[in-house]
C-alpha cells in the first residue's frame, strides 16, 4: 500500500519528482507509524565525488518523515529538523530510508529517521512537524 499524498503537496520537487533517483521515491508503511523506501541515489545529488550532498541528505530525511505523517493522514509542515552524519551517503548504492512517528503532543509531531547503506548507519535525523489541517 502506497502513502496517499495530499493534493496540496502533489508538486513537491523533492518527493513528487525524480529528484534523488530516476523515479519518484515510494515510501511504504511497514508498521504503525513507520515508512520505508529503498533508493539508489544518482549523481545528480552528488556533492563530493561518490557521496550525496549533505543538504540533500537532510531533504531526504525531511521527505521520509513527512511521508510517515501522510501515512497516518496528517498534513504538516517542518518546524524543526536536526540531522547527524555518521558515514558518507554513497551514490549508486542501495539505500534504505526509514522514518518513525515517535509521538504527538497537541498539534506537534515528533519523528525520527535513518538512512542506511546495508548495515551501515549513514545519517539519522529527528524533527518536529506542526499540523496544518
Amino acid at each position: 500500500m502506497s502513502v496517499q499524498i495530499p493534493r496540496n503537496h502533489a508538486q513537491c520537487v523533492i518527493c513528487q519528482q525524480p529528484f534523488f533517483t530516476d523515479h519518484v521515491i515510494e515510501f511504504q508503511p511497514t508498521a504503525q507509524g513507520v515508512v520505508r523506501a529503498e533508493i539508489v541515489a544518482t549523481s545528480q545529488v552528488q556533492g563530493y565525488v561518490g557521496v550525496m550532498q549533505g543538504g540533500l541528505v537532510t531533504a531526504l530525511h525531511d521527505s521520509a518523515m513527512l511521508h510517515c505523517l501522510f501515512a497516518e493522514g496528517v498534513t504538516a509542515m517542518t518546524a524543526k529538523l536536526e540531522t547527524r552524519f555518521h558515514h558518507p551517503v554513497p551514490i549508486g548504492e542501495t539505500l534504505i530510508v526509514e522514518a518513525k512517528h515517535v509521538m504527538s503532543k497537541r498539534n506537534v509531531h515528533y519523528l525520527q529517521s535513518e538512512v542506511r547503506c546495508g548495515e551501515t548507519l549513514c545519517s539519522s535525523a529527528k524533527s518536529q512537524f506542526i499540523s496544518i489541517s
